[in-house]
Formats: structure tokens, C-alpha cells, sequence
């Protein structure tokens, strides 16, 4: 198990939930009632409340563009132990942080050819841990899997101050397997708000999700 190096965790008097972020400096106009933030007015802001889990989707990854490693990131530089989990089904994120295809993932602890240390990895650029998917898919778990990720989420939540998933769009339906009152929903795309992000929104609304912060992302080339 990983432990917390960077400073003490979340208190554990939030016995309300908490207020969702409010993007300081924010120059853009809310969309559909929604705010919008960058990965690091997000990353600032979340730290003054009683969110420990940020679920991110991230909808145009063909680009390169992780919402949810760019605010791990964030954190972790700012000396919060943070894990970025990734639950994508293709397993993206990896290949950005420069690990082997065959890398252990969550799929091998689930399976139990992998102890929750084999799974764990570094991050080169900051001291970011990460657990890769494994080629596990949330639209194929069972019960048991979800029973399982969900005291993995509750372990990682004792030993580190943030957990960002990085999740798929079209696994929204599974979403409330792993969301609690202390998570934050995070909608990340391109440097503007645009119709593929509205939709998702959409979405996140027909299952009840109402709170919903936008992160419109910079394309970055060159860097893992």
C-alpha cells in the first residue's frame, strides 16, 4: 500500500457534504448553469473543501488530452499525495506516462494475480502514483467488482489526500458505483466548451449528476 508522503490527509470532521469548487479567476461564462475551470484554478480550489475524489472524463483523448492526469498532476505539485487511477477501457493514460503496455493494473489485483503494490507506479514528471486500468472495463463489472474497486477507492481514500479516476464517458451508467458525497464530476476537452462536452453533461444529468465542473485543456505535444 502506498502511503501518504506529502503532508497530513483530509481532515475527518466533513460531516456535510461539501461545497463543490468555485473556479477562482474564472473569465469564462458558466455553461448550462455549470462551472468551468482550468486543471489548476481546479486543482487550487478543491483543496479548501471536503472533496477527496475528482471523477474525470475526458472526451477527446485521441488528442492526448487527460483531464485527469493534468489535475493529479496539479496536486501532487502542490504537495498533495494524490493516485490517478485509470478505468478507461483502452487503458490510454498509460501510454502518456510512458509505462509498458503489459504494465500491472487494476485488472490483475481484481484477479488476484497482482498485490495492490505490484500495481502502483510513479509518475516520471511528479510524485503522482498511478494505477493503470489492466483492461479492466466498468461497463462489464459485476457486482463483486464493484465491491471490490469500491474498498480499493476506500483504502486509497485512508492514504492519500486526492483519488482522480479517469473514466470514460460512455461508462457513465456505472458512475454511481463510485461516486460518494465527497466526490467532484469533472467534464475535460478541448481550450473551449464544445458540443461533445455538452452532451456528456447531458448525459451526467439523466442519471442525476447535477454538479459539474467543465475543464476546457490546452493541447500539449512533445510531453509524456
Amino acid at each position: 500500500m502506498a502511503t501518504n508522503e506529502s503532508g497530513p490527509g483530509v481532515p475527518d470532521d466533513h460531516d456535510k457534504r461539501a461545497p463543490r469548487p468555485q473556479a477562482a479567476g474564472q473569465t469564462e461564462p458558466d455553461v448550462s448553469g455549470e462551472q468551468v475551470a482550468t486543471a489548476n484554478e481546479l486543482a487550487t480550489a478543491i483543496q479548501s473543501t471536503g472533496i477527496v475524489r475528482l471523477v474525470v472524463m475526458s472526451t477527446h483523448r485521441e488528442f492526448g488530452n487527460f483531464g485527469g492526469l493534468e489535475v493529479a498532476r496539479r496536486l501532487s505539485s502542490a504537495g498533495r499525495a494524490t493516485v490517478l487511477v485509470d478505468l478507461t477501457p483502452e487503458g490510454s493514460v498509460s501510454a502518456k506516462m510512458g509505462l509498458p503496455p503489459d504494465c500491472g493494473g487494476y485488472a490483475d489485483l481484481l484477479s488476484g494475480g497482482a498485490g495492490l503494490a505490484d500495481i502502483i507506479h510513479r509518475d516520471h514528471y511528479t510524485n503522482t502514483h498511478f494505477v493503470p486500468s489492466g483492461g479492466f472495463e466498468l461497463e462489464r463489472a459485476d457486482d463483486a467488482a464493484f465491491g471490490h474497486l469500491g474498498h480499493v477507492l476506500d483504502a486509497f481514500s485512508q492514504a492519500y489526500d486526492y483519488t482522480v479516476i479517469e473514466a470514460d464517458p460512455l461508462d457513465i451508467p456505472e458512475l454511481p458505483a463510485i461516486l460518494d458525497e465527497n466526490t467532484a464530476v469533472v467534464i475535460a476537452g478541448l481550450p473551449h466548451v464544445d458540443d461533445r462536452m455538452i452532451d456528456v453533461a447531458d448525459d451526467l444529468r439523466m442519471i442525476g449528476i447535477d454538479d459539474i465542473v467543465f475543464v476546457p485543456m490546452m493541447q500539449r505535444r512533445g510531453e509524456g
